[in-house]
């Protein structure tokens, strides 16, 4: 059980939105951020992660993109576990727990799982 403070975020590459994830030893969210004014950068959208210890550290986290930047992912040892479309304001997952697979719709998974595919063949 890990009660250490994560932090990983990631900004999409026009630099006006971040998706960041925060646990403080306690609890877990994933935020969307708008970076667009640095005096007034602000949380424009919220969704639990986490209450309690976790089983996970700092290093099985990764934000990422999907390929048109529409959407961003929280993924926790790989498994995508919450969503933030951009373009509907709709969101996705979360309420992790430790050997579960998430509920998440399928276009959204397949979404990401585009995106990974791409990353495969540059590799």
């Amino acid at each position: 059980m890990n009660n250490e403070d994560m932090f990983d975020s990631s900004v999409r590459s026009a630099g006006d939105k971040a998706g960041v994830f925060e646990y403080d030893g306690e609890t877990a969210y994933f935020y969307l951020y708008d970076t667009r004014n640095e005096n007034a950068r602000k949380v424009t959208a919220a969704i639990p992660v986490l209450a309690g210890a976790s089983d996970f550290e700092e290093k099985d986290i990764a934000i990422r993109w999907d390929s048109a930047e529409r959407r961003v992912g929280l993924f926790i040892h790989g498994q995508l576990w919450a969503v933030f479309d951009d373009k509907t304001g709709m969101k996705y997952g979360g309420h992790y727990r430790a050997h579960v697979r998430p509920e998440m719709p399928v276009e959204i998974i397949n979404a990401f799982q585009a995106e990974e595919d791409e990353h495969c063949l540059d590799d």
